[in-house]
């Protein structure tokens, strides 16, 4: 862990400024309530537009910004981007909960929350962000029909409820250049997903994934806990080798516990070309729900270590 110690994202900066409709917390942190933007949080407005708003506000302000959802309330939103750069460091808190209407629409990326060119920004709060996918699931027309995420590359600390919401996913997509680097995602919880953290890439891609740690967390029920695939593709074929690849690396799992819904509760489906590089996993604890054993299936790594972590069988390329 001590080479990660440095890469956590610096969430320390404070700058100055004023934002219409905004409360200070202390005198270089003011805090973004989306209430005072207009939300509703009534069952049936959608309040996108007021987050919009609030987001502009917090993410114009020269000092540190905190972006509020407040608890005991829900928000309804539609497909909204939460886009950068700010100016000053970032928080978003959520307290509260943020549920999708519950309406089928068309779009070739089908995201429903989008977090794009942002640094050094956190999410935390413990609050609920609910997709109300059902509809989705019986009408997919994806190849592998699973409750799929409805969210671009980001982070989220949260309570997750039978959708995927801690995804770093599609970098490479059509041969696209993409970079994530030096991201925590700590405490979140994770309920009946298809998926818990993730990483996924797309064969002849470019770019990297980088300095991640993912850490105390636990999972309930969930079929892929903890998976890596470099090799992703959703076609009804498979895809064609591509000779370049995202590159994975300097990536911690960390306290990490709970219970898998398939026997393969750790795939680390690295590239033949472009493989993972230092790979920890840390106090890895993972039962099989129900009857029968976990396994962990692990390929072109290099540096992969184990401590303390307990999956049987281990990858056999596991050093202690």
């Amino acid at each position: 862990m001590n080479q990660h110690k440095d890469k956590y994202p610096n969430f320390n900066q404070s700058n100055h400024g004023v934002v219409h409709g905004a409360k200070r917390r202390s005198r270089h942190t003011i805090i973004i309530n989306v209430d005072h933007f207009g939300a509703k949080a009534d069952g049936q407005t959608d309040d996108s537009q007021a987050f919009r708003n609030a987001w502009n506000g917090a993410c114009n302000s020269s000092k540190k910004s905190i972006f509020l959802v407040p608890k005991h309330k829900t928000y309804h939103l539609r497909r909204i981007n939460f886009t950068g750069p700010c100016k000053s460091t970032m928080k978003i808190e959520i307290k509260g909960t943020i549920k999708s209407f519950s309406e089928l629409y068309e779009d070739t990326k089908r995201f429903w929350i989008v977090f794009h060119n942002l640094r050094n920004f956190e999410v935390q709060g413990g609050g609920i962000i609910d997709g109300n996918g059902e509809i989705w699931w019986n009408n997919s027309c994806k190849i592998k029909k699973t409750p799929d995420n409805l969210c671009g590359t980001g982070k989220y600390i949260l309570i997750c409820l039978k959708f995927l919401i801690s995804s770093i996913g599609s970098l490479g997509e059509n041969h696209s250049e993409n970079r994530v680097s030096d991201l925590l995602v700590d405490g979140a919880k994770f309920v009946g997903t298809t998926n818990g953290v993730r990483i996924k890439t797309w064969q002849g891609g470019s770019g990297y994934a980088r300095n991640i740690i993912f850490q105390n967390i636990e999972m309930r029920n969930v079929s892929n806990p903890i998976i890596i695939d470099q090799n992703y593709c959703d076609k009804d074929v498979s895809c064609q080798p591509q000779k370049s690849a995202v590159q994975v690396m300097n990536v911690v799992y960390k306290n990490i516990r709970g219970t898998s819904a398939s026997e393969v509760a750790i795939k680390l489906n690295c590239s033949d070309t472009v493989p993972c590089r230092g790979i920890l996993l840390e106090n890895i604890y993972l039962s099989r729900q129900g009857k029968g054993e976990v396994e962990a299936n692990c390929s072109n790594i290099i540096g992969l270590n184990s401590l303390g972590t307990f999956v049987s069988p281990s990858c056999p390329n596991f050093s202690n």
